[in-house]
This record gives structure tokens, sequence and C-alpha cells, in this order.
């Protein structure tokens, strides 16, 4: 994992309040380990966006009297953590859990604006083909919604692996106790149990 990514989010963190890291094209897997050592800093996962091929980890503090503990115990022990130097150790047995989540809070609007952004191109090469085969404006329409319906037809199984890691990930969430409830914007989301009320990533657009 870049070793630069996990100083920037330790001088973050070191700020105290809400963070959103800006994370670049990073795998899931890089996304996990960043979120693990947070956790070890007195932080919890709140979310994650994407906007193009750039990811956005949104932290919260984690408020819980054993994670103010281990923060401490950490800071303390790892002075130079954000300059460079030493840091805690990390594992991955959450990993699956995390990407879960990840899943989750990526889905639904990942896929609509995959599909929009994929659309309007579309609708355009469809015009364009049927301009270039089409005999007066009824013929080029028709065959361009011919066009554009077959190269939808051809995005259906991208929407429905969508679905099905939907279901996949909130299968393995809901057994682990997480609950699925909105946050502030109507959006549903699996959160830990007990972790109802902690605030979403509306509170975490600092960067410090």
């Amino acid at each position: 994992m870049s070793r630069k990514l996990e100083r920037k989010m330790l001088r973050l963190l070191a700020g105290g309040g809400p963070v959103a890291l800006g994370a670049g094209s990073a795998s899931f897997r890089r996304l996990a380990r960043l979120t693990l050592l947070a956790e070890q800093f007195g932080y919890a996962y709140a979310d994650l966006r994407q906007g193009g091929t750039s990811f956005t980890l949104y932290l919260v503090p984690d408020l819980r009297p054993r994670a103010r503990e281990l923060a401490a115990e950490n800071w303390s022990r790892y002075p130079r953590a954000a300059e460079g130097g030493p840091l805690p150790a990390t594992d991955l047995d959450t990993y699956a859990l995390l990407r879960a989540r990840m899943l989750s809070d990526l889905e639904r609007r990942y896929r609509k604006e995959v599909l929009w952004l994929i659309s309007v191109p579309l609708v355009l090469v469809a015009l364009d083909f049927g301009g270039d085969f089409g005999d007066g404006w009824h013929s080029v329409l028709t065959i361009a919604a011919v066009a554009w319906a077959g190269a939808v037809v051809l995005l259906l199984p991208f929407h429905v692996w969508g679905r099905r890691t939907a279901r996949k990930s909130a299968a393995l969430l809901e057994a682990a106790g997480f609950t699925r409830v909105p946050d502030g914007n109507g959006r549903l989301r699996h959160v830990p149990p007990g972790d109802e009320e902690r605030p979403g990533p509306g509170v975490a657009g600092g960067r410090r």
C-alpha cells in the first residue's frame, strides 16, 4: 500500500475531526487496509463514494471508550506515524465485511451513474448510425432506436451483476448483525450493531 497515502490519512486523523480522504483508484483491499489502520487511531469507516475513477473514503471519530483508549495508546506509542515513523500492525480478518460495506455503499449510485454515462453516448452513436443508413427522419429515428435498444441489451449483464453483488453483500452484512437504516439523505445503508446513531459522511467533509 502506498505509504504516502497512509501518511496523508494519518495527518488528517491527527486533527480529530471527520475526514474525507481522496484515495484515487485504490483497490478495495487497499481501502480496507486504510480503514483498518484508521481504526488503530480511533476512527471508523463512514462511507465510500466514487467520482469517475477516483474513490473518496469517509472516516469519523469512533467515540466508544475502547476505541478512544486504543487511539490514545497508539498515538503515544507511534508519535511519528504521520511523518514516516513506524505504524501499528493491521490484519485483514474483517476484510470481507469491509468490502461488503463498501460495495453496498457504492453499488446503487455507481450503477446508475455508469448506465447514465454510457446511455448518453449510445444515443448519439445510434442517431449517427441512423443518419448514415436511414432515408428521412422517420427511418433515421427507427434505425437509431433499434441500434440503441440493442446496445442497452448488451448492458444488461452489468446490471444483473450489480444486483447480484448487492444481494451477496447485504446477506453477508445482515448475517454479521448489520442493520439497514436510512442516513440523513434517505439513502439506505448497512451499519454495525449499536451504530445507528453514528454521524454519516454529511459531516465528514472537512480536510484538516
